[in-house]
C-alpha cells in the first residue's frame, strides 16, 4: 500500500542509482520486510500463549487500535532516521501481530481449535506474494498505472467493511473477501514496481512497510475465503 511517496519517478530515486546501490536497496527492502512478517509471527504467537493476554487486548479493543495507529505514523514519521526507523518499524509490525491474534483465535476456534487453516492461508498468501514479485522483477513492467484503481479499490473495501458491520452478511462478506484478495495482489504489482521508481535509497523501512501491510490484508482476505469454505 503506498505510503506518503509519489507516484511518478523522480530525479532523486533509487532507480536513477547505479546497480550496487539498486541492490543495497532492495536487500535492505526485504530484509526488514522479512523481519517484519517474523516480528509480527511473534507477537500473535506470544499474545495466543497467554489467555489472559488475548482477553485484555478484545477488551480494550479501542485502545489497542490507538497503539496499533499511534506506532504506525510513529513509524511512519521517523522512516528516514537510521536505527531509530527501524526499532520503529518491527514495533509496528510487533503490535500488529498482537492486534490480530484474536482474529487468529476465532479462526481456529471455528476449524475446530486448529491452526491448519491459518498455516494454509499464510503458505497460499506467501506464494501469491513470491510469484507476483517475481513477475514484476522479470518483466521490470511499470505497475503505477495502478495507482488509480487501488486507491479508489481501498476506499470501496474499506467503506464495504464498515456497512458490513451493521448489516452483517455471510455471502456478502465472502464477495468482499475475493474482491479484497484481488486488489491486495495488485497491491503488490503496484507498490514493487513503485519502490523502485518514487523511492529514494533512504526510504527502505517505508518500501518494507508498504509490501508488509500488502501481505497482511492479503493473507487476512484468504484466511476468510478459507474460514468460509470450511463452514
Amino acid at each position: 500500500m503506498g505510503l506518503l511517496t509519489q507516484d511518478q519517478p523522480i530525479a532523486s530515486s533509487v532507480v536513477s542509482e547505479d546497480g550496487q546501490a539498486r541492490l543495497s536497496f532492495i536487500q535492505k527492502v526485504y530484509s526488514l520486510f522479512l523481519l517484519g512478517l517474523f516480528t509480527a509471527t511473534g507477537g500473535a504467537f506470544i499474545t495466543l500463549s497467554n489467555q489472559d493476554f488475548v482477553i485484555a487486548v478484545i477488551s480494550h479493543i479501542w485502545i489497542g487500535l490507538i497503539v496499533y495507529f499511534g506506532v504506525f505514523f510513529a513509524c511512519m514519521a521517523l522512516r528516514k532516521t537510521p536505527g531509530i526507523n527501524v526499532v520503529a518499524l518491527l514495533g509496528f509490525t510487533f503490535v500488529s501481530g498482537v492486534f490480530l491474534s484474536p482474529a487468529l483465535l476465532a479462526v481456529a476456534a471455528r476449524a475446530g481449535g486448529s491452526y491448519g487453516i491459518v498455516y494454509e492461508a499464510a503458505l497460499i498468501t506467501g506464494s501469491i506474494f513470491i510469484g507476483l514479485t517475481a513477475y514484476t522483477f522479470i518483466t521490470k513492467k511499470d505497475f503505477s498505472f495502478l495507482g488509480g484503481v487501488v486507491t479508489i479499490g481501498l476506499f470501496a473495501v474499506i467503506g464495504i467493511s464498515l456497512v458490513l458491520m451493521f448489516f452483517p452478511s455471510e455471502s456478502a462478506n465472502l464477495a468482499l473477501a475475493w474482491i479484497g484478495s484481488v486488489l491486495f495482489s495488485l497491491f503488490i504489482l503496484y507498490d514493487t514496481s513503485r519502490i523502485m521508481q518514487t523511492h529514494e535509497s533512504d526510504e527502505y523501512v517505508s518500501g518494507a512497510l508498504s509490501l508488509y501491510l500488502d501481505f497482511i490484508n492479503l493473507f487476512l482476505m484468504i484466511l476468510r475465503i478459507l474460514s468460509n469454505r470450511r463452514n
